[in-house]
């Protein structure tokens, strides 16, 4: 039982959609970094006087630290079994699934 508990917060780890963001948005952010470092007077000319790439970039990177922060300082895996533990588990009172027309008692 601790295996399947074990591989459930594993997958749900795996899947989880701030480990995705923070990963692209770092990934992004240090790209144009790298780009707002070497621009040209002219690119940085044509918007109007901004490194508008090193600016972008800055914020996208910071913006997927934080959200690769988020996720792994609390795990989904974690967060499921919490939630689980506070509701009870699901189907463990031998009730079954109820339809409707199913008689209360």
């Amino acid at each position: 039982m601790a295996d399947t508990d074990n591989r459930a917060e594993r997958a749900a780890n795996l899947f989880d959609l701030r480990r995705i963001i923070g990963g692209v948005f770092t990934a992004w952010g240090v790209l144009l970094i790298i780009l707002g470092l070497f621009d040209s007077d002219a690119e940085i000319d044509k918007a109007a006087g901004v490194h508008i790439n090193l600016w972008a970039g800055i914020g996208m990177l910071v913006f997927g630290l934080l959200m690769l922060l988020w996720a792994f300082t609390r795990p989904l895996g974690q967060e499921i079994a919490k939630s689980e533990e506070a509701s009870g588990s699901v189907g463990s009172d031998d009730e079954g699934t109820r339809r409707p027309g199913d008689s209360a008692g």
